[in-house]
């Protein structure tokens, strides 16, 4: 008979044991911002060549400078965040870009287009 109160006593310290975790205020987590420069270029020479650079022959919006890239920004993610075969899917003539490309040129946008 006195093992069931034991047992009950275990299981509601473990529980809220369990429960409890504390959080420790002190540790942030730093947030690295996506820059044009340092995440874009790589990208965009990677998935928008030739097209969208100049350089490589493109004729199309040109992602190649800061300026141009950050203009475009917004219809950019817009595209590529539509399916293939809607008016206006990039990238042209290719697969939908991957779930975590998409998310970067978000981050990027949302993140206050930063250039470096």
């Amino acid at each position: 008979m006195q093992k069931i109160p034991l047992l009950l006593a275990l299981m509601t310290i473990m529980l809220f044991s369990a429960c409890s975790k504390k959080s420790n205020p002190g540790k942030t987590v730093k947030v690295i911002p996506t820059t044009y420069t340092i995440d874009m270029v790589p990208f965009l020479q990677a998935k928008c060549s030739p097209c969208h650079l100049p350089s490589k022959g493109g004729f199309k919006a040109n992602f190649e400078n800061y300026e141009s890239a950050k203009k475009m920004a917004a219809d950019m993610l817009t595209r590529v965040s539509l399916n293939p075969g809607d008016r206006g899917f990039m990238p042209f003539k290719h697969a939908k870009l991957a779930v975590e490309e998409i998310a970067l040129i978000k981050k990027w946008v949302d993140g206050g287009l930063l250039e470096k």
